[in-house]
């Protein structure tokens, strides 16, 4: 039996003499496992890159929004803060305003918070300090909406006006609110809390007098530990759910899964509140983030199956031309074992080639999509082992067929057809 090195030798000596032919038959391979490559790269850097900003400097952080008005209110805020496991929370007002600066105006939500809001929501200060509870006209905003939103920047001194409809007067109210910060990431527009580097703060004593306002939309909570927070998450579910007229037998038959755990979001027609943490929040990204890997992998792998096709047909057609070299070799003592592993060595070489050259080209599209989406790109290693193995597998059961017909090429009939 001749050797693996004799028969590789061989195989690379057919490669080189149809270069052509070998290039376009490993070209499906490439394009498929260039597909496989680029989706898990770009789906692990961007589940990373995903992960990474969401979770800041933690996972314990919780947001209950109400489904509708009239739902929170300061006793549900004292509900939630009184929860066993919260070290902050703070309740949000928002308001549509129309915000003033040297002459220029533009409409915005304003949000009323407390002064725990920065801590509770992970908001991010760039540029001075958050007001506290005794503030009355002082605001923050976000970086996005002072340095670009106006023709001229607002810095963390300037003077604002901010117009505010009131819902029981029913009239416009206007008030100058100093500036006192600027919130924001120099990096990334992924930063806590609502309206992000856009937003315009306040006290939120200031916003209720202002719209007439005295429910609440959201509650966000900062809890003690990352390792408790769907704990906390679920008790805080059940006490607002007990706070509003919801017994709790009502709410163990309507809102509670079989396993009587509640779920990340909850809400609709019955319960008037919706409540998710990010721990979970994380979780679901990362399915999310999986479920798409998947979905353009199945897409890279009709490639695949298009090009271990395409190596069968080339190897057969290969097994045709080369009748008299077949019927040769084994008039010369080459055993039909030989004959297999000459057409068999050449079908891996054809696919481990491809899929080498796929997988490069598969890192270098997850790097580009990387970089133009702005998030580093992460390179599994398993991802460039798992690529060539695939090929190579391929190129072996793309070549079985051809390579055991060849095998079993009778020597006189081959050399009958020179």
């Amino acid at each position: 039996m001749i050797s693996l090195a004799h028969s590789s030798k061989m195989a690379v000596e057919s490669l080189k003499s149809s270069k052509m032919r070998s290039a376009l038959t490993a070209l499906g391979i490439i394009i498929g496992i260039a597909a496989v490559v680029a989706t898990f790269t770009f789906g692990s850097s961007f589940g990373g890159y995903m992960e990474s900003e969401i979770r800041g400097d933690g996972s314990n952080y919780i947001t209950v929004s109400a489904m509708r008005e009239n739902i929170f209110y300061d006793r549900q805020v004292t509900v939630v803060e009184d929860t066993p496991g919260v070290m902050y929370a703070s309740p949000l007002l928002s308001k549509s305003g129309v915000v003033e600066f040297m002459g220029e105006s533009k409409n915005y939500s304003i949000f009323g918070t407390t002064e725990n809001y920065v801590t509770a929501a992970n908001l991010p200060m760039f540029e001075g300090n958050y007001f506290s509870d005794q503030d009355t006209y002082s605001a923050v905003i976000g970086k996005k909406l002072a340095e670009e939103e106006f023709k001229n920047e607002i810095g963390s001194r300037s003077t604002i006006k901010i117009t505010i409809y009131n819902d029981v007067t029913k009239e416009n109210v206007t008030k100058k609110f100093k500036v006192v910060g600027i919130t924001g990431s120099e990096n990334s527009s992924l930063v806590g809390g609502y309206g992000g580097n856009s937003g315009i703060y306040i006290p939120i004593q200031t916003l209720k007098e202002l719209s007439g306002r005295e429910d609440y939309q959201t509650i966000f909570v900062m809890t003690e530990s990352e390792d408790n927070v769907s704990e906390v998450s679920d008790d805080i579910e059940e006490r607002l759910a007990r706070s509003i007229g919801i017994s709790d037998r009502e709410f163990r038959d309507k809102y509670e899964d079989d396993s009587g755990v509640s779920q990340m979001f909850r809400g609709g027609d019955d319960l008037p509140f919706v409540i998710f943490n990010q721990a979970e929040l994380l979780k679901q990204i990362g399915s999310m983030t999986k479920t798409l890997e998947y979905f353009l992998i199945g897409i890279g792998s009709i490639s695949l199956v298009v090009g271990s096709i395409g190596i069968m047909n080339i190897m057969l057609v290969t097994v045709t031309e080369r009748t008299q070299e077949i019927g040769t070799l084994k008039a010369l003592g080459y055993s039909s074992r030989d004959v297999l592993s000459l057409f068999m060595v050449e079908s891996v070489i054809i696919s481990a080639l491809g899929g080498a050259a796929g997988v490069l080209v598969g890192l270098a599209v997850a790097q580009v999509g990387a970089n133009y989406l702005g998030f580093p790109a992460i390179i599994p290693v398993s991802t460039v082992l798992l690529g060539i193995f695939v090929s190579a597998v391929i190129g072996i059961i793309a070549g079985v067929y051809p390579a055991n017909k060849a095998a079993k090429m009778d020597p006189v009939e081959a050399l009958r057809k020179i």
